[in-house]
């Protein structure tokens, strides 16, 4: 099983629309990476928040995306897009849909982009001790190479009360 499970890993890679990126600021380090799982616009994607500061745990994010024609909204320059994700920590779970987009402006030396996230899991959707869960992720950037990308950004994750608000720096790669 564990042979297939690569197997299938190394295709999704070969083969894919996939994303990677790597996400600093002084307390935390955070890893995204998105890997398509069709030829219709279905990503599946992970997150992994390390968080250095006492009394804070890891967070912990996986799910799926759909985007584009999928959902049918997709214009010359900005991408739609529905997310359907399970985030943990210690002591909170949650079940969050969300939204997103994607805009960019083509054309200039090097492609300005502009990328955001909402999420949000109300009481049912969510677990263990949270009464509710909500992730919000702005990114503005640039792509200086064909496939590469350095990006400045705000998140603010909440379970309950505000567990990590931050202003980030990141390195990304399309593959």
């Amino acid at each position: 099983m564990k042979k297939f499970v690569l197997s299938a890993l190394l295709a999704a890679l070969a083969f894919g629309d996939n994303t990677f990126n790597v996400q600093i600021t002084n307390d935390t380090l955070a890893v995204y990476a998105q890997g398509a799982i069709t030829n219709n616009n279905i990503y599946a994607r992970g997150y992994f928040l390390y968080n250095d500061e006492k009394g804070k745990y890891n967070f912990y994010s996986v799910g799926l995306k759909g985007e584009g024609h999928l959902i049918g909204s997709e214009y010359t320059n900005t991408k739609f897009s529905l997310l359907l994700d399970f985030v943990h920590t210690k002591d909170n779970s949650a079940l969050p849909l969300g939204f997103g987009f994607f805009s960019y402006i083509p054309g200039l030396q090097y492609p300005v982009f502009l990328r955001g996230e909402y999420e949000f899991a109300p009481k049912v959707l969510s677990f263990n001790d949270a009464n509710r869960f909500s992730k919000v992720d702005m990114q503005f950037g640039v792509q200086p190479i064909e496939n590469g990308e350095i990006f400045v950004g705000y998140r603010n994750i909440s379970f309950n009360r505000n567990y990590e608000s931050a202003i980030y720096g990141g390195l990304g790669y399309h593959f």
